[in-house]
């Protein structure tokens, strides 16, 4: 698009994302948003439209989860940015830099009862890093770029910018336009040398040590860095979140996302992870109480959050290993004995998890289908997982073997994500197979987006485990209150592979476990978006499934 005079505001946000390099934009049409989507055809940006806001801001979440880039979605006013809420709430607490753009009534008929009208800021202030609205059309770009910079500072996370109708519709002479240029900073926080030598102290002494990486390293680009210290060091790690992967967990160092460990070490070295549920809090019993911490995170509130600290280092983790590495000096190796432990009680866990499960024969035992889809997809596919008992199966059973091979919602637990992180990273990785393994109560959330996948002919295949209901639910409802006393937990076993052929994908009912890589075969061989509907135990016997520690 040639240099012009005047300028659209709509046109002003097209051109501050094509200068960030924006390739798609992900959302769903309104009027409040109608001239950015106008632009998009002159600045050659793609949009990805959905079925629902919440899925356009997954979609975006799962772009930045594939890619390590922002992903940005627009919506439309009111009922708009609140169906982008719940998506919004995900991003915001697996800290992923998620740009929403949401159209507002204009300034002239604010408070008087406009259309679609609602005070959206403070709606989206729980959950953002940064919320703002844009009240001069030349100011447009200016708060382009303090949203970008603001989504990929410190921890990254979600932003909101609102653009009433009446700014995003009107123009400015390109003479009055504010330009950033040079607005955002590519050098790293690194540790206090201090509490570097203090690190490297405990660390030299320690005889049983393992490292937790989480999502933190991924965000920082430090993969490089956490194989190089692991490697020099000899120490055991797991990964968890955005981590999966960074180093294949059939590394002989990695004792795989399960922190199995933790019970019997004498020192974590925490990187980028926050001590929420999935990791008992920090405390026993995962956690051995004389245990030693060394956390390292780039937010420094973190540090010290849910358990006491020996060293809480505040910093980027790319950094904060390399100097680590460096101050060690190759000097310290963990024990060869101890790292055999450390894989010794990760084959524990998987063998717990997967109980005595059959390999032939129906209903498929759900820890089996996880381990049919593993085995067949290939070591670069992408695999998004979603749902209850599935995704714990898959986690805990499964290898990830690069970044994006294994994707799961992470602490918040949300479901209905896997649909539209499925097209994500299929848009973000054309090359790659992307299959997702879902529950069926979970692909309801968002089977429409397969819709989304057939007009944009993004060809994801979806495994979905169907026990015919929320198995987890009703699990605990009959342990609880009886059999008798189910409710609200049934969806019976519904056809969802024929649902999909309808809307022009590719469709299979599985009903044995022998058929199921068949079955996977002839999904992706079709080049369609595709549903494997699989017929599962709806009472599987597991017993690795009975948390150590309270979830709630």
């Amino acid at each position: 698009m040639g240099e012009k005079e005047i300028w659209r505001g709509g046109d002003l946000v097209v051109r501050a994302l094509k200068e960030e390099g924006v390739k798609y934009i992900f959302g769903l049409s309104g009027g409040h948003i109608n001239t950015i989507f106008d632009a998009c055809i002159d600045f050659g940006i793609k949009i990805i439209d959905t079925r629902h806001e919440q899925a356009a801001v997954n979609m975006a979440e799962g772009w930045a989860r594939f890619t390590g880039r922002p992903g940005v979605a627009v919506v439309t006013a009111g009922p708009g940015a609140v169906n982008a809420f719940p998506g919004v709430s995900v991003a915001m607490q697996s800290g992923s830099p998620v740009v929403i753009i949401a159209g507002r009534s204009s300034i002239e008929r604010r408070d008087i009862g406009a259309m679609q009208d609602m005070d959206q800021i403070e709606v989206m202030h729980p959950v953002t890093k940064w919320s703002r609205s844009v009240y001069k059309t030349s100011r447009i770009c200016e708060y382009m770029t303090s949203a970008f910079r603001q989504a990929q500072s410190g921890r990254p996370g979600p932003v909101f910018l609102e653009i009433p109708i009446d700014i995003v519709d009107g123009q400015s002479h390109i003479e009055e336009v504010v330009w950033c240029k040079a607005y955002r900073t590519e050098y790293r926080p690194y540790g206090d040398p201090l509490a570097i030598e203090k690190a490297v102290g405990l660390l030299s002494r320690a005889q049983r040590p393992v490292i937790v990486a989480g999502g933190g390293v991924w965000w920082s680009g430090a993969g490089q860095e956490l194989r190089a210290f692991v490697e020099a060091t000899n120490i055991p790690f797991y990964s968890r979140n955005m981590a999966r992967g960074i180093i294949p967990d059939d590394h002989p160092l990695s004792g795989g996302m399960f922190p199995a460990g933790l019970t019997q070490a004498d020192l974590v070295l925490i990187v980028g992870t926050k001590l929420d549920w999935t990791i008992a809090y920090g405390r026993p019993p995962i956690f051995h109480p004389d245990i030693k911490v060394i956390q390292v995170d780039i937010e420094q509130e973190e540090i010290g959050k849910n358990r006491p600290v020996d060293i809480g280092i505040p910093g980027d983790a790319r950094a904060v290993l390399s100097q680590l590495g460096q101050a060690l000096g190759g000097k310290y190796k963990a024990p060869d004995s101890w790292v055999a432990t450390v894989k010794a009680m990760m084959g524990g866990v998987r063998t717990q998890f997967a109980g005595d499960i059959r390999k032939s024969g129906s209903p498929v035992h759900p820890a089996r289908l996880a381990q049919e889809v593993r085995e067949f997809l290939p070591r670069d596919a992408a695999l998004v997982i979603d749902g209850g008992d599935i995704a714990v199966f898959a986690n805990v059973l499964l290898d990830a073997y690069s970044p994006g091979s294994l994707v799961w919602v992470g602490g918040f637990g949300h479901l209905g994500v896997g649909v539209p992180y499925a097209n994500a990273a299929k848009l973000a990785h054309p090359e790659k197979p992307v299959a997702l393994l879902t529950g069926d109560g979970s692909f309801g959330l968002s089977l429409m987006e397969l819709d989304t996948a057939v007009r944009h002919r993004i060809p994801i295949v979806c495994v979905v485990a169907n026990d015919g209901g929320w198995g987890q639910i009703r699990r605990e409802q009959i342990a609880k209150y009886g059999r008798d006393r189910v409710i609200g937990s049934q969806l019976g076993l519904r056809p969802y592979h024929k649902v999909v052929e309808a809307m022009g994908g590719y469709g299979e009912l599985v009903e044995r476990t022998e058929d199921i890589k068949g079955a996977m075969e002839r999904a992706f061989k079709s080049g369609l978006p595709a549903c494997i509907n699989v017929i599962t135990d709806p009472e599987p016997k597991f017993p690795g499934m009975d948390f150590p520690w309270q979830i709630t």
